[in-house]
């Protein structure tokens, strides 16, 4: 394992990654033209409640699963991988098709004493029945990528979002020609056709390469008891480490439900009217936070693909590859989101305000830029302590972040509107990026360089933004270019410049 698998890694799942976000912001737009504001915050309200479900059923399976994988592998028993991973997809398959006969079942319930909008009732039941496939897709995914096969997982992830905004293209289309107008069950229509399609994919993939990624010991005879008893042992290795990160999870949606609920009352509180407030939450939610997080691509991708190095660096005692890797990684990611603060303030909140059509996007993006180098941070360091085995760590700090949002969400919102928002993602990730780099270190004694991580960013950034704004200013004087074309030129020729600048970084080579 070396950083060239890293990179070799982050890069495949960055491609789909960006294809992904590319084919979602092309489904956001069109949604954001077809349906109000006020339908796209009930969806944004409904899906906490079946992620919630999904952490319940996978949230710490998936990484139990990445995990073990890489280590049997590097300990060539590929056959108890093999086994670990079956136990695990057998277990969430059950768990969560428990859960989603437990939705449809409750979801009257759910939606007038949870949600408090009764027009979540019928939303709730469709979003419940992607749950299994979404957690089949999930363990999957966890094994190929334990398996250094970053193309498969890539590829589920791409034909989920087609087979997804194919079909909303689709029932939309057909609500349209029967005088109907699109709601919030389109949106999560597509999501179900896009579940099913992607856990077919990764059935299929399983069953190709099963006898390929099996030892030869694994080939002989075996009889059932042993692959009863051995899955029994390996799931309970999978939930040793993977109750403390489903407890994470759990506790982390279950406060983000209570978020979703809580943030529009706060609102009207602060002199909204309920339409207001859920349009408001319907802007933040399905507008500007998936354009703000567009970048985050990069780092989740990096963080996927670093966590079976770091378990393998871990295992072996390569201590020195470790470090470097994590260098690397946390480097990368705070040049991405110092980097995104001039660019989102200055050319993505005017592109935000174009492409959706809405005034607010552009207010809201120019506030939430100012996170994104805190949130790109806490991806990779959470992943890194989760490959470690430290993911109560993990639970413990990220249950923490979430408590301070809340109460920033209770007692600021009230009094300054939307910006209490970003002070609270600001303030609960700074938290969680500096635990958790005390931690590291603590542990592996890594070291962290102020010059690489703030310093040449930052300045990076400033040159490469007063280099490139006289490029947007002259296209906009000519008046010879719409608007969206010059805010594209400029915020392109800045990327370009930050990437040709990061090319020779000696803190990167």
């Amino acid at each position: 394992m070396s950083a060239k698998t890293i990179i070799k890694g982050t890069l495949i799942f960055a491609v789909s990654g960006i294809l992904c976000r590319i084919a979602g912001f092309i489904f956001r737009i069109y949604i954001s033209r077809i349906m109000p504001a006020s339908q796209i915050g009930l969806y944004q309200m409904v899906m906490p409640i079946c992620v919630l479900g999904q952490a319940i059923a996978v949230g710490g399976l998936s990484t139990a699963v990445t995990k073990y994988t890489a280590a049997y592998s590097a300990q060539k028993k590929k056959d108890k991988g093999y086994v670990n991973f079956l136990a695990a997809l057998l277990c969430c398959t059950a768990v969560s098709t428990i859960i989603a006969v437990l939705i449809i079942k409750n979801a009257t319930f759910i939606a007038k004493v949870f949600l408090s909008d009764n027009l979540c009732k019928s939303l709730l039941i469709i979003a419940a029945y992607s749950l299994p496939f979404a957690c089949i897709h999930s363990v999957i995914s966890s094994y190929f990528i334990g398996l250094e096969l970053h193309i498969l997982p890539a590829a589920a992830q791409v034909i989920e979002q087609v087979i997804r905004i194919t079909c909303v293209f689709t029932f939309a289309g057909i609500a349209e020609q029967n005088g109907e107008s699109p709601d919030a069950s389109t949106a999560l229509y597509g999501i179900l056709a896009g579940e099913i399609a992607s856990s077919v994919f990764c059935f299929i993939a399983v069953i190709f390469l099963k006898d390929r990624y099996k030892t030869e010991e694994a080939a002989l005879s075996k009889t059932p008891l042993y692959y009863i008893s051995e899955g029994i042992i390996q799931l309970a290795v999978n939930y040793r480490l993977a109750l403390p990160i489903t407890a994470n999870h759990v506790c982390l949606h279950l406060m983000q439900s209570f978020e979703a609920v809580l943030l529009p009352m706060m609102l009207i509180t602060c002199g909204s009217t309920n339409e207001q407030a859920l349009a408001t939450y319907g802007v933040l939610t399905g507008m500007t936070m998936p354009l703000v997080l567009f970048p985050a691509t990069f780092t989740n991708a990096m963080s996927q693909a670093l966590l079976p190095d770091i378990s393998k660096s871990w295992q072996t005692g390569n201590l020195s590859r470790l470090n470097k890797s994590m260098q690397l990684a946390l480097t990368l990611s705070c040049n991405i989101g110092i980097m995104c603060i001039p660019g989102f303030f200055f050319y993505g909140a005017g592109f935000g305000g174009i492409i959706f059509d809405n005034s607010e996007v552009i207010y809201q993006v120019r506030l939430m830029s100012l996170i994104c180098p805190v949130v790109f941070l806490s991806t990779p360091l959470s992943s890194a302590l989760n490959a470690l085995g430290k993911s109560g760590t993990v639970f413990i700090c990220s249950t923490l972040a979430q408590l301070i949002r809340l109460a920033i969400v209770v007692f600021i919102i009230p009094r300054t509107g939307i910006n209490g928002y970003c002070y609270g993602l600001i303030a609960s990730h700074l938290f969680v990026c500096l635990y958790m780099m005390a931690v590291l270190k603590k542990i592996t004694g890594c070291s962290y360089s102020f010059k690489n991580l703030a310093a040449a960013p930052v300045i990076r950034s400033i040159i490469c933004f007063f280099a490139t704004i006289p490029i947007y200013t002259t296209l906009h004087r000519t008046g010879n270019m719409s608007e969206l074309l010059c805010l594209l030129t400029g915020g392109g020729s800045y990327i370009l410049a930050c990437v040709i600048s990061y090319i020779f970084m000696k803190d990167l080579q």
